[in-house]
């Protein structure tokens, strides 16, 4: 080695040069990682408590190797790598709430939990809100369907809006129908408009020597052997123009009258359009065994369906419209979110776990991948639209809700209107209004 050079330089020199050497050393061992001067302050959240925390999540038919993955993933980063995840699974959702409903008022429980989307208005009181420095109501209308801002965005008592859930997963009701049935009957395409749903009735009616029906054409009708009867209800609402809710309350007027004379004109015996009887049986339990040719439902449903019958070819169509334009089309959404609970002892944490699994592309990938449900997030929605599940994904676009203060009392009181309706008791305008007064007296 030549040490000329070094000879003919100062001390001075000497020392400036070796501290150069040491910084261009120092930045390069921080570069390839082995000294952590890149990490922490960009990626570390000082809002974010030090030591093991344990989080308790809570959800509905997902197995608990479907949040292992997101557990991993989440650990993984430097910020929550001391954070564990106790996931419970529940089957039945009537378990589900009383077993939530219990554990918050005795101050336990989960502190995540899975919400539905028309959960959100009756469960605010049990939930927390997400920080602002974490999720805000703008980032929520970027990531997913304008329906979820709808629905999980709230006006806090400061008069302020915050988010108070996030989706895990989307659905909506489309068209299923039996491609068997329709390839029997000589129906080529699947309808996209009510009334081609209506001029297929009587080619896909099938009925014995008594005029009984045997094969209905569409499970419509029904209060209660239709098990989605309020949220088809609602669509039918919604496509016709009615508010549903207004200001003083829910609004049962003209348009939606309409709406409710249209889905009641499916099980009347004496209308030209009779397409069902509750003598049937369950919609979904029928459309299985072949004993209808088309049901108003969603993706989730398509899954149970094949468990009754594994070999049915079932065909997949958007909900029909009220006209072919595109601009107006609706759809109705149901899907299923995680929020935090006001018991929880660590709500930032919480957040934090929760706007990791639901707004990470590649985490509700895996969620996806792992539970054969379908995205929330619009950038996986995008890359999939134009699959076997398109039927699905580009009407999450259009779907819309309204706000359920009570979904279950408000489909008991839909359920009376309807038979008080078809049975003669009241007339239709009537038994809307009886329904309107007694859900706004709650």
């Amino acid at each position: 080695m030549n040490t000329d050079f070094f000879s003919g330089l100062s001390k001075q020199q000497m020392i400036v040069l070796g501290v150069g050497g040491a910084i261009v050393l120092f930045i390069v061992l921080g570069i390839l990682g082995i000294i952590p001067i890149f990490k922490s302050s960009a990626s570390l959240d000082p809002n974010f408590p030090t030591g093991k925390v344990t989080l308790q999540v809570w959800g509905i038919g997902d197995e608990t190797s479907a949040f292992a993955a997101i557990q991993g993933a989440y650990q993984a980063q430097p910020v929550s790598k001391d954070v564990s995840i106790q996931y419970t699974k529940f089957d039945s959702v009537d378990a589900y709430e009383t077993a939530l409903t219990q554990a918050l008022a005795e101050g336990r429980g989960p502190d995540v939990f899975m919400i539905k989307n028309d959960w959100v208005p009756k469960d605010v009181a049990k939930t927390v809100p997400a920080p602002l420095t974490l999720v805000t109501p703008f980032m929520v209308q970027q990531a997913f369907p304008q329906a979820v801002a709808k629905d999980v965005v709230l006006t806090a008592t400061d008069n302020n809006q915050y988010v108070y859930a996030l989706p895990l997963e989307f659905d909506a009701l489309a068209l299923l129908y039996n491609k068997d049935l329709f390839n029997a009957h000589a129906v080529v395409y699947p309808p996209t408009t009510w009334d081609a749903v209506v001029q297929l009735l009587p080619t896909l009616r099938e009925v014995d020597a008594q005029k009984n029906i045997t094969v209905s054409p569409i499970a419509l009708g029904g209060a209660h052997t239709v098990q989605n009867f309020d949220d088809i209800l609602s669509l039918l609402m919604l496509q016709s123009g009615a508010p549903i809710i207004t200001q003083n309350g829910m609004m049962l007027d003209g348009p939606a009258q309409q709406a409710i004379a249209f889905y009641l004109q499916f099980a009347n015996p004496t209308n030209v359009n009779y397409a069902w009887n509750d003598s049937l049986g369950n919609a979904r339990d029928a459309f299985a065994a072949g004993k209808a040719a088309m049901i108003i439902d969603t993706h989730s449903a398509i899954a149970e369906i094949l468990k009754k019958n594994n070999f049915m070819n079932i065909g997949t169509a958007p909900v029909p419209q009220l006209t072919t334009a595109t601009q107006n089309a609706q759809t109705l959404a149901s899907y299923w979110n995680l929020a935090v609970s006001r018991q929880s002892k660590q709500p930032y944490v919480a957040w934090h776990f929760v706007r990791f699994a639901t707004m990470t592309p590649e985490v509700s990938a895996a969620y996806i991948q792992a539970t054969g449900k379908l995205p929330a997030l619009l950038s996986l929605i995008n890359q999939d639209k134009e699959g076997v599940n398109s039927a699905f994904l580009k009407s999450f676009l259009v779907a819309r809700t309204w706000a359920r203060k009570d979904d279950e009392m408000i489909k008991s009181v839909w359920a009376q209107m309807l038979d008080n309706i078809a049975l003669g008791k009241t007339d239709l305008g009537q038994g809307a209004r009886i329904a309107q007064d007694e859900i706004n007296s709650h």
